[in-house]
């Protein structure tokens, strides 16, 4: 398929974040958080908000983990691999705990291109979205991988059929999710992200994202709070 030539636009979406693509600690701004004694996790004002936004599992769950993530970020795609099928089977599938993915626009043109294509599928067929996603990240997050209109297609073919290629193709082109993405970039600016992967547990900032028994732990006490 023949590629159509890009459509220049006067938004500047998400260009002044500074992404630290492998960074495992993140600093965040001392006004809106407290760090807790244990040094585990960092307590937050509130939680990100999980409304009109990708979410697996139930919405109403006691627990909501937020993934803040870019599509070309290598620690991201290992998180992806590594936590997420840990998150499914302990606490997504069952009911306890919802997961949540926001769009951090760190690599330009490739990450814009990529979470555009996303958030299509998510609003053109959501029960699909999420089988594009993880694949999606086989793809994109690898050193040295390429984002293009071409790849973006190919694997939303395979993993999002009900997605119209055509209407895709238009829809990264004109950058139509535009408006999303920005509503992303305004929770990212709120919550002070600086770094990918960045995740949360209801008011829980984890200081460690590949630390399974830290963000375990967080869970469990979110969980036994919301019992009693």
């Amino acid at each position: 398929m023949a590629q159509k030539q890009r459509k220049t636009t006067n938004k500047a979406p998400m260009k002044v974040l500074v992404l630290i693509t492998l960074a495992l600690v993140i600093v965040m701004g001392a006004l809106l958080f407290v760090v807790n004694s244990g040094g585990s996790t960092t307590t937050l004002e509130d939680a990100p908000p999980i409304e009109d936004v990708p979410t697996a599992g139930d919405e109403a769950a006691p627990v909501s983990i937020v993934e803040f993530g870019d599509y070309k970020c290598p620690a991201c795609l290992s998180w992806d691999h590594e936590i997420v099928p840990q998150l499914y089977n302990d606490y997504v599938d069952n009911g306890e705990a919802s997961l949540s993915f926001y769009n951090y626009i760190g690599f330009g043109e490739e990450s814009l291109q990529a979470s555009l294509a996303a958030q299509t599928v998510y609003e053109e067929a959501p029960d699909q979205y999420w089988n594009f996603h993880h694949a999606l990240f086989q793809q994109t997050g690898q050193h040295e991988s390429q984002v293009t209109v071409d790849l973006l297609l190919d694997v939303a073919e395979e993993h999002a059929p009900a997605v119209d290629q055509d209407e895709l193709e238009t829809a990264i082109v004109n950058e139509e999710a535009l408006s999303q993405l920005e509503h992303d970039h305004s929770v990212i600016e709120e919550f002070n992200v600086q770094a990918t992967p960045t995740i949360m547990v209801n008011d829980q900032l984890i200081d460690d994202p590949f630390d399974y028994d830290e963000i375990q732990e967080v869970i469990d006490e979110e969980l036994a709070a919301a019992e009693s």
